[in-house]
Order: structure tokens, then C-alpha cells, then sequence
């Protein structure tokens, strides 16, 4: 039996404000899709293999990002990557790192944090 290829993960995130979170993760270098139909309307935010759905929340009291909670890890996301050539085009952006950077020889990590409190980690 022929095994398929699964694309992705994806990752859904709750936001406040979707017009500053659209232009937050296009400073990032990521590309901006709009999906959906009448009822539905969110914002695919793409950059490689990477997607971010970004979904405007009715109530703002409903976005409580994982990391936020008492128990929940530093990170929201997990991104692989070139950690040195990815944080000096962050560095370049002006984009804030709030957590490392923590270079070294085996595993590198730096994290980020969005308008809306996530998380994300870059490591490799």
C-alpha cells in the first residue's frame, strides 16, 4: 500500500486584532492568503512549510496563548531552522527576541513573541 505524504502541521491562532497580526507575521517574511467563505473568514499566513491560520476571536478575553497558562511551555510553536541566519534577519527586522538567543554547537534556539502573547521558537 502506497503511504501519502501529510503536509503541514498547521497551527490555528485566536487573535484580537487580525489586521496587526497580518502585518506582524508579513515583518516575519511570511505571505498572506485569505480562506474562507461568508460564515468563515480567516488568514493562512505562509512562509516555506510553515502556515499559520490566523482567526480574529469575538471575544479578546478568549486568546490565551499556551505558553500564558500556568503549566504550559515557553512556546507556543516550534519552528526548525538555520538559527544564526534566521536570527540575524530577525536582528535586521527589529523583530524582538524574548527569549534566548542560546547558540551553541548542537542545538541553537531563539523565541519571539506575536502581538497576541504566542510564542514561537526557532531552533536547530
Amino acid at each position: 500500500m502506497k503511504r501519502e505524504k501529510i503536509s503541514g502541521p498547521t497551527m490555528v491562532l485566536l487573535v484580537r486584532d487580525i489586521e496587526k497580526s497580518i502585518e506582524f507575521y508579513k515583518r516575519l517574511g511570511f505571505s498572506y492568503e485569505l480562506v474562507g467563505g461568508p460564515d468563515v473568514q480567516h488568514v493562512h499566513m505562509n512562509r516555506d512549510s510553515v502556515t499559520f491560520i490566523l482567526h480574529p476571536a469575538k471575544n479578546p478575553d478568549d486568546v490565551k496563548p499556551f505558553s500564558s497558562v500556568d503549566g504550559g511551555l515557553y512556546f507556543d510553536a516550534f519552528c526548525y531552522t538555520d538559527v544564526r541566519s534566521l536570527l540575524e534577519e530577525f536582528r535586521t527586522k527589529g523583530i524582538e527576541i524574548v527569549k534566548g538567543p542560546d547558540l551553541n554547537d548542537f542545538f541553537s534556539e531563539f523565541t519571539i513573541q506575536d502581538i497576541d502573547g504566542y510564542r514561537i521558537s526557532f531552533g536547530g
